[in-house]
């Protein structure tokens, strides 16, 4: 979505494994990414970020959301870092936290096209 829509905000992505399963991982899929390796999850505590319980893990949704991530060819590597960690996504300007999402499930994510409707208007995005 970034690559395709000029005015998408800067993304910065946050995960559990070392630097090498980051570059391992971009490098494959997206490597200008920007990212963190946080194995300790210091950023994930400090947002709040929470592990799933068995209702996130094992619904009908979530199964829903394999179904439908297998057939566009995604499958489960092997797990890094803590797999109950839920997928949260953040919008930072400035200082401030504009919009969340907390997932509801361990499947979760959010509609990626809509979050420039959550910029204050005017913004100008710069990477």
């Amino acid at each position: 979505m970034a690559q395709r829509t000029p005015n998408y905000p800067p993304i910065l992505f946050v995960y559990q494994g070392s630097v090498e399963d980051g570059q391992d991982f971009f490098g494959a899929l997206w490597p200008e990414a920007r990212a963190i390796a946080d194995p300790r999850k210091t950023l994930y505590t400090a947002f709040g970020i929470g592990r799933a319980g068995l209702r996130q893990i094992m619904s009908p949704e979530v199964a829903a959301c394999s179904v439908r991530a297998t057939a566009k060819g995604h499958f489960v590597g092997a797990p890094k870092g803590d797999t109950l960690t839920l997928p949260d996504l953040f919008l930072i300007h400035e200082d401030r936290v504009l919009w969340q999402f907390r997932a509801r499930h361990v499947a979760a994510h959010p509609d990626w096209r809509r979050i420039v409707d959550h910029l204050p208007r005017g913004t100008l995005v710069t990477s």
